[in-house]
């Protein structure tokens, strides 16, 4: 037997002894007694032990993944699974943008505005291509994207519909999100997104109406706030929306504040919030690169913002890690974004770069298509630094767009504050265990009560 290469102790002030294995994504908790004996067996894995207490010790540490056979390596293994997955045909995913045009003029957007719309030719192609890629019995997913998406709710109504029937007819499972800024979000959209099998959507409020209208006004200066507000509120009643406040040093001040507004409209538990990290991902917005935070502030930040959200009982707090063969779609080879115009890139920061092109729904592929493509999976995670990190099963390597553009790895935001972060972790998972005995208990309770009003009726059991 050897030790995993990916486990991580943490000694809590209290003594409390945790050990987390990014492997197996497991948490187990220790006394400070049992924390000496897990340490004494970590060091000598092969070591045969009469004690009970220690072989029953050891056999939990190998269970969760924390001791492994000596033939196993991990690393080979999520090799095994990275390739498979970026090699996988069975799962078809899109990101589709119906329109560049937005009605949001934002100040930190990396879009350069072009209002470029979808065509009922490319339409006509994108549904060929569809029906050519997808496989019975596999899955096809849609985000959709933009410019602002509900622009053309009816280029969306029309592929979604096409969309649906392709899939029932090659018995492919379909799903489909959205990502759009709210403004258009409306009771009447909404409704017509349910029908067309769209289950989610993302959604921005940069801080509270001052602060937001100034970063996410109209094209004509107007106010968007109290808007997209209302409109969440109701959407949140017949979707999953997911809100993001987009943080920089100009408004990192006014998340607490965002916070409170969510509590006085009692959507703590209709939305699930989060912070986003903006970042000057292409020229167009090269001009905020001062303002964005460094990696290592914002994961601490967010870190922070959980914490509060906890005390402020906030039900959607935190995005448990997992285990990734890829880091996104952009790595994968059955994973495509498509343009107004046809083109396809393999990422939406790409979406109106033509020099990044990969595909096109109406062109045949060139050498610079290709060549395109073909540059996305030449970073190898396992021949970077990523290679050596306790982190690599959950991370895969980071952002690729990032590192394509930069040369500079996108970290796993645990990396910066990992002993915090696997603590909060296992805090999490107390309150978590603790809601789930409350509420066995409470239906103990309520069938206790039901059982003694049978009997003062005379019921028989």
């Amino acid at each position: 037997m050897k030790v995993s290469s990916y486990n991580k102790s943490v000694c809590l002030p209290d003594g409390t002894y945790l050990l987390f294995n990014f492997y197996t994504l497991t948490l187990i908790e220790l006394k400070s007694a049992e924390s000496k004996i897990a340490e004494e067996i970590l060091k000598n894995p092969d070591k045969t032990h009469d004690n009970k207490k220690i072989t029953g010790l050891k056999k939990l540490l190998i269970e969760k993944g924390f001791i492994i056979d000596d033939s196993i390596n991990e690393l080979d293994l999520l090799k095994k699974f990275h390739c498979a997955s970026l090699l996988q045909k069975k799962n078809l995913g899109l990101t589709i943008v119906p329109t560049l045009a937005c009605n949001f003029r934002c100040t930190y957007c990396y879009e350069t505005g072009i209002a470029q719309t979808m065509s009922k030719e490319v339409e006509l192609a994108l549904l060929q291509f569809v029906k050519k890629n997808i496989q019975r019995e596999g899955s096809l997913s849609v985000t959709w994207f933009g410019g602002e998406p509900l622009l053309r709710m009816d280029a969306i109504e029309r592929l979604s519909k096409e969309f649906i029937k392709t899939c029932d007819n090659y018995e492919v499972s379909y799903s489909a999100s959205m990502i759009t800024n709210g403004y258009h979000l409306n009771k009447e959209n909404v409704e017509r997104l349910q029908k067309l099998k769209v289950k989610s959507a993302q959604v921005t409020l940069d801080g509270p109406p001052a602060i937001h209208d100034k970063r996410r006004p109209l094209k004509n200066g107007g106010n968007t706030f109290k808007k997209i507000l209302n409109n969440i509120k109701e959407a949140s009643e017949r979707i999953s929306i997911r809100l993001r406040m987009n943080v920089d040093e100009k408004n990192r001040g006014s998340i607490d504040d965002m916070l409170d507004i969510l509590l006085r409209e009692k959507m703590e538990k209709q939305v699930g919030f989060y912070l986003g990290q903006t970042y000057p991902y292409t020229s167009a917005c090269g001009d905020i690169a001062g303002s964005c935070l460094s990696d290592e502030d914002f994961s601490l930040l967010g870190l922070e913002t959980l914490m509060k959200m906890v005390n402020l009982c906030f039900t959607s707090v935190f995005n448990m890690p997992s285990k990734k063969d890829q880091f996104c779609l952009a790595d994968g080879k059955n994973a495509f974004v498509i343009t107004p115009s046809g083109r396809i890139v393999n990422c939406w920061n790409d979406v109106d770069n033509p020099a990044s092109e990969t595909g096109h729904l109406l062109k045949p592929a060139t050498q610079k298509m290709k060549k395109n493509r073909e540059r996305w999976w030449l970073r190898n995670p396992f021949e970077l630094e990523c290679s050596q990190c306790l982190l690599l099963p959950i991370c895969m390597g980071g952002c690729p767009y990032i590192y394509l553009r930069t040369g500079k790895l996108n970290c796993h935001k645990w990396k910066h504050h990992l002993e915090e972060s696997i603590a909060f972790y296992w805090f999490l998972k107390k309150i978590k265990k603790e809601a789930e005995i409350i509420r066995e208990f409470q239906k103990t309770v309520e069938l206790v009560k039901e059982l003694k009003e049978d009997i003062s009726r005379g019921d028989t059991l």
